[in-house]
């Protein structure tokens, strides 16, 4: 399988440039990223790439005040787990959640420590979104609740649900690189409760949650809005992030059509989190 390597230098770049740059690019089908000193690199599978996609992600940039040089090249298949863990450093979210892969040494573990082995998914705790999802869910009792977590990545979210205390914890993605990171992460951290889902809003079922969280994009998160309102019990809570500032307003209107009431609003680096209650 072939994939192409884009090089892009970011000498003069803010780390919130950067962050933005990476969601615009995993927005259009780039898999695996590695940063290094002033540059970072991105993969996509060469049939995925698309001139026409990458031309309008950088005139969007553009009007952001990002701009984008680079060039790529062609070649065989990457060792993405080697890329991922010359860049993967443990994360310590709000002074009691630590985040680490399995090949980091277990002797500064926190009671509550999640295991993640990245791969290619979303989800290390690197990312502004994770850390302000995991920050609200905090805020939240876990114990007891059934939780739905949408677009579950490397499975974090549902992860750390369950050391809390959840009762029930569904995690769907869409991608099947995704599903099967969750179900090794899942089991890596012993989390019983929790069932993984390969699929979109298609795969739910009728079941009810008292908390869904999101992390996805803004195009997803407006789409899907109306399922995650129907899957919400009454007074049950819509945690969302992937979110930049500018668009915050898109999916504000999409939650007040499906009648949900904006609670708080978190931001972070230009990224923005969003709490919702079902009336």
């Amino acid at each position: 399988m072939a994939y192409l390597e884009f090089e892009i230098p970011t000498r003069s770049w803010s780390s919130d440039e950067k962050e933005i740059l990476l969601a615009k690019m995993s927005q259009i089908g780039f898999e695996g990223f590695a940063e290094g000193d002033n540059i970072i690199q991105a993969y996509i599978e060469e049939k995925e790439h698309s001139t026409h996609a990458m031309n309008r992600m950088i005139d969007e940039l553009s009007e952001l005040g990002i701009k984008v040089q680079y060039r790529f090249h062609r070649r065989e298949d990457q060792n993405w787990n080697e890329e991922w863990e010359k860049q993967f450093e443990p994360v310590l979210i709000g002074d009691k959640v630590l985040i680490r892969a399995p090949f980091h040494n277990s002797s500064s573990d926190l009671p509550v420590t999640i295991v993640i082995e990245p791969k290619m998914s979303f989800g290390t705790g690197h990312h502004v979104t994770t850390r302000l999802m995991i920050l609200e869910m905090m805020k939240h009792p876990m114990k007891g609740m059934r939780v739905l977590d949408m677009g579950c990545g490397t499975g974090i979210l549902g992860i750390y649900a369950c050391i809390m205390g959840a009762k029930r914890v569904l995690g769907i993605d869409v991608d099947q690189w995704a599903f099967k990171n969750a179900l090794e992460n899942a089991e890596r951290n012993c989390t019983s409760s929790m069932e993984v889902r390969l699929g979109d809003v298609g795969v739910l079922g009728e079941e009810l949650f008292d908390i869904v969280v999101a992390n996805i994009t803004r195009n997803i998160l407006v789409r899907d809005m109306p399922h995650y309102a129907d899957h919400l019990e009454t007074k049950g809570i819509l945690l969302m992030s992937g979110i930049l500032a500018e668009d915050v307003q898109y999916v504000l209107n999409a939650a007040y059509d499906c009648n949900l009431i904006h609670l708080y609003t978190m931001e972070e680096s230009n990224w923005i989190s969003l709490r919702f209650v079902k009336k």
